[in-house]
């Protein structure tokens, strides 16, 4: 079953790599907005550090770190997930959606995967060189323990942000169109910048549970440039998990209210 899938997997990305090739000047210029919007970032954490020790007890390289994380976990996310989302309203209110339940796939598989943005993959490198930059000027020696603990919680970070955006916009079947509240989404997603430290108690409550945006970078940030202790890591990854299971749960919901194109 796994093989299955991921054959399907790399069927779909052979051809989203194709289709993306036949523009090549567009891949090209968002590879470089990309790595300007970062070197832009970065010049901001140099003017703040150029005032301040720290911020809510990082260091400037700590920061650096967390930046590169918050990069790299955005960029997975926007490459396998964020268009097919965002395409998903869509198919849901133009009734397309029948094309994919007729397949013989798990449908949440289908719809979550089928398109795969690869300027993000590579624009993805640029927050992994800014870690192991970071990681460098503190003098870290990542042992391979914190390395599998990074990219575990990098993945789940990834899964958190897909969970969300994929009820947003699974929403559609009750209200007709959810692509409206991805503003929402975007904004609270700002908050993943910054280190939990910096926001009062209530607000970094609500951003580790209710919306864990704190989760999807501080926790991998944190396990390479300050620590994470066990307990933390355990909790962040039953957030990711929890977050899953309730995607999964809210689309098969939202199946049973769907319309297609025919009724």
């Amino acid at each position: 079953m796994i093989a299955r899938y991921l054959h399907l997997t790399l069927l779909m990305m052979k051809n989203c790599l194709v289709r993306e090739m036949q523009f090549r000047a567009n891949f090209l210029i968002r590879l470089v907005t990309e790595v300007m919007w970062l070197g832009m970032q970065y010049v901001y954490l140099e003017v703040i550090f150029g005032q301040a020790a720290d911020v809510g007890g990082w260091n400037k390289w700590q920061m650096v770190a967390l930046l590169g994380t918050n990069h790299l976990v955005n960029q997975i996310f926007e490459a396998l997930f964020f268009d097919n989302c965002a395409r998903l309203v869509d198919q849901v209110r133009q009734g397309d959606l029948d094309f994919v339940l007729v397949k013989p796939a798990n449908s949440q598989f289908l719809v979550s995967i089928r398109y795969t943005d690869f300027a993000s993959i590579l624009n993805g490198l640029v927050g992994v060189f800014l870690i192991a930059w970071a990681a460098r000027q503190m003098g870290l020696t990542l042992d391979l323990g914190t390395v599998l603990l990074y990219a575990l919680l990098v993945v789940n970070g990834v899964l958190i942000l897909y969970s969300m955006m994929f009820m947003l916009s699974t929403l559609t079947f009750w209200i007709g169109r959810s692509s409206n509240l991805f503003e929402l989404y975007y904004q609270l997603g700002q908050f993943a910048r910054n280190p939990a430290e910096i926001y009062r108690w209530g607000l970094r409550v609500f951003l580790l549970t209710l919306v864990p945006m704190l989760v999807v970078s501080n926790y991998p940030a944190q396990a390479v440039a300050r620590g994470l202790d066990l307990g933390h890591a355990a909790y962040g990854l039953s957030i990711g998990l929890a977050f899953f299971l309730a995607a999964s749960l809210v689309w098969e919901r939202g199946l049973r209210r769907y319309r297609s194109a025919s009724s």
